[in-house]
């Protein structure tokens, strides 16, 4: 059974990443808290984020598509702006992202025991197929091999556990560390958290085409 491996983002990929999600949040706070003390910490935090929306809207723009990142970062910015309306708590718009990532290990969860497929069937077909329709067809057509809805299962338990444990640490970071420490720490914890569960994905898609290849090897030897 073949299962298209995920992308694993290079370092011109990362550096970006690293400018755009945690050193411009971090300097454009700063300089708020600095320059205009009278604005509230919340708003602060979310004007912090429009960087990595505004990165999210480019990337949309030039590949006329919405991936399940940019679906993240982008209702963050909205929780971050609802949480102004609910009491301008600068501790909930640090976890902004983090609500719509919880919400997404639920689904990924359930989606294990209701729905017609796992979540990460989806994801992987939307990252994989850049919406090509006969890319599309060909991806669905995965489902029908032997295995392959185990092989989608497992990840998707895999992702939605390590979602969890993302949001856990978010938490965690936001309500021990001073808001300046946790704007820098937070993106590099998810970053970090999403990193690893691509990384364990390319490994364990791997391992399941080695076994397959192996199986067939065996069958064809008799």
């Amino acid at each position: 059974m073949s299962v298209p491996s995920p992308r694993v983002p290079g370092l011109r990929q990362f550096l970006p990443f690293l400018l755009l999600d945690v050193v411009c949040p971090y300097l454009t706070y700063r300089y708020l808290q600095r320059y205009h003390p009278g604005i509230p910490q919340a708003l602060a935090l979310v004007l912090s984020g429009v960087f990595p929306a505004l990165a999210n809207l480019i990337s949309i723009a030039r590949s006329r598509s919405l991936d399940i990142i940019g679906v993240i970062v982008l209702l963050g910015l909205l929780v971050g702006a609802a949480s102004i309306l609910l009491g301008g708590n600068p501790r909930l718009a640090l976890v902004r992202e983090s609500f719509v990532t919880g919400a997404l290990a639920i689904v990924c969860l359930a989606s294990l025991v209701a729905g017609p497929r796992p979540l990460l069937f989806y994801v992987g077909r939307d990252f994989s197929t850049g919406h090509n329709p006969a890319r599309i067809a060909e991806f669905n057509r995965l489902w029908q091999r032997p295995g392959a809805p185990h092989v989608f299962r497992v990840m998707t338990a895999a992702w939605g556990v390590g979602w969890i444990v993302e949001v856990a640490l978010k938490v965690l970071i936001v309500f021990s560390l001073t808001i300046p420490q946790a704007l820098l720490i937070g993106p590099i914890e998810s970053g970090v958290i999403t990193a690893l569960l691509i990384l364990w994905t390319m490994r364990y898609v791997r391992g399941v085409r080695r076994r397959a290849e192996a199986a067939r090897a065996a069958r064809s030897a008799f």
